[in-house]
């Protein structure tokens, strides 16, 4: 009778403590790049979503002076952007006037900045019909977001046109 019991007893099979804590860390340890690379690209996604939503906005503003003198304005109406680094505004006129109700200000995400903005006085005005910018200067065109929690930034030059010519 004692040998059956230990015959069965050394039968039984299964992991040992020692295994299943060694199977647990290499799970944790995949999880960890998964998680590591998922905000990677949540970061990436975030610059670049506020990146498209920037070139939008300025391509509206000038749509909306090479068409404003056909909307029946006696003189056409100039429009532009104002930058700040957490937030940008779109205005209408020649300046900006942090007063103005007319003013649409769109707020960047959490940890999302511009930052380098080399345009006069952080400001893009579209001229009426041509929607050529106000008073270009060649070399201060472009404007950099960033995002603070990470390395993800890209860089937006424009033209004197009004046209984005590169992003990077």
């Amino acid at each position: 009778m004692k040998k059956t019991i230990c015959a069965i007893l050394k039968r039984q099979t299964g992991f040992t403590l020692i295994e299943l804590v060694v199977a647990m860390a290499i799970i944790l340890i995949l999880a960890g790049f998964v998680t590591l690379s998922l905000i990677s690209e949540q970061n990436i996604t975030s610059v670049n979503a506020t990146v498209d939503t920037l070139v939008s906005s300025m391509a509206s503003q000038q749509t909306k002076a090479m068409a404003s003198k056909s909307e029946g304005l006696p003189t056409g109406q100039s429009f532009g952007v104002y930058f700040q680094s957490d937030r940008y505004t779109l205005f209408k006129g020649t300046t900006y006037s942090a007063s103005d109700s007319a003013n649409f200000t769109t707020t960047l995400d959490g940890g999302i900045r511009f930052t380098n903005i080399t345009f006069p006085n952080n400001t893009i005005v579209f001229l009426v019909l041509s929607g050529e910018i106000n008073e270009f200067v060649a070399g201060q065109n472009t404007i950099t977001v960033r995002n603070t929690q990470g390395p993800e930034t890209k860089t937006i030059t424009v033209n004197k046109y009004g046209v984005v010519t590169n992003i990077n």
